[in-house]
């Protein structure tokens, strides 16, 4: 964790941070301007590079309130791909919905009672209004102006975290995808295109004190694969697809001479994986469980 010294003009950064942590302080905390954009520069690298990410949270509580906590071991996600279509056939959606997040919650029925608690996982009508509003900045941080003053290629063309400005529409609609004759709308957190690379890369962003899988949830591919289908991304030469994972932590205390300086809420990018949306598997496997999901 990164640790404040109020005596200095930038946050001490430990070797957790150093070796690919991704954290944002709030705005109050001293030096955290400049240490947020070298955290959106970090995360900047994770998305458009290949920069590995650093999961800050490295323990969970054990069952019992005197037990001590256990040490993260990530495992990846398993399942056998025909069990989970022959699920599927046998657990059509009694009413199917045409949008992306209706597809993706019906996978995750498919599996949640044998995998963690989605309301665990999705975290985010149980925190406050400013903690929410720091994790839309945070995921946003990789905005065009960030990019232009970067000197990159890259532009934000959609994001779906935040409101919409005016005259834009606030989803894709999907005429190739249909559910009982509707289009699929979808609208994806952050959509990037290169024009020069003919690039683009879609983000769907998660919030979670879970252990995470180390190749995310089914659901969360199963929404960006609908992502993958939108007009922009199906004229681009190339595609990635990145699922992210997101968990707010607190900081240390410390002492400062006589006093004790408390810990702070800090959003911290837990887990970034990314994956080709046109992989013949990938897009098989979701292809296949978006007939079941819209009969057709």
């Amino acid at each position: 964790m990164g640790i404040l010294d109020f005596n200095r003009s930038v946050p001490i950064i430990d070797d957790e941070t150093a070796q690919g942590g991704i954290s944002f302080w709030p705005d109050k905390a001293s030096g955290a301007e400049l240490h947020n954009r070298r955290a959106a520069e970090a995360r900047m690298m994770t998305l458009l590079g290949s920069q590995p990410v650093v999961d800050p949270i490295k323990h969970f509580e054990s069952e019992g309130a005197l037990a001590p906590l256990k040490p993260v071991i990530p495992r990846p996600f398993q399942l056998v791909p025909s069990q989970f279509m022959a699920k599927a056939r046998r657990d059509r959606p009694r009413e199917a919905f045409a949008t992306a997040s209706g597809f993706a919650a019906w996978i995750y029925s498919l599996y949640g009672s044998a995998y963690g608690d989605a309301d665990d996982r999705e975290l985010g009508n149980e925190v406050e209004q400013e903690v929410l509003e720091r994790r839309r900045r945070a995921a946003s941080c990789n905005d065009s102006s960030f990019l232009r003053a970067m000197q990159l290629n890259w532009r934000l063309v959609h994001n779906g975290i935040q409101p919409q400005p005016e005259g834009s529409p606030p989803y894709f609609e999907i005429g190739r995808l249909r559910v009982n004759g509707v289009p699929l709308r979808v609208s994806p957190d952050l959509v990037y295109h290169n024009v020069e690379l003919s690039k683009v890369v879609i983000v769907e962003i998660k919030n979670s004190r879970m252990i995470i899988p180390t190749n995310l949830w089914p659901n969360i591919w199963a929404q960006l694969w609908c992502y993958s289908q939108i007009d922009i991304a199906l004229n681009a030469n190339a595609v990635s697809v990145i699922g992210e994972i997101w968990g707010d932590r607190w900081s240390r205390s410390y002492r400062n001479g006589r006093s004790r300086v408390a810990g702070q809420r800090i959003i911290s990018l837990r887990a970034s994986v990314q994956r080709n949306p046109r992989a013949a598997s990938y897009d098989r496997f979701f292809r296949q469980l978006f007939a079941i999901y819209s009969n057709t």
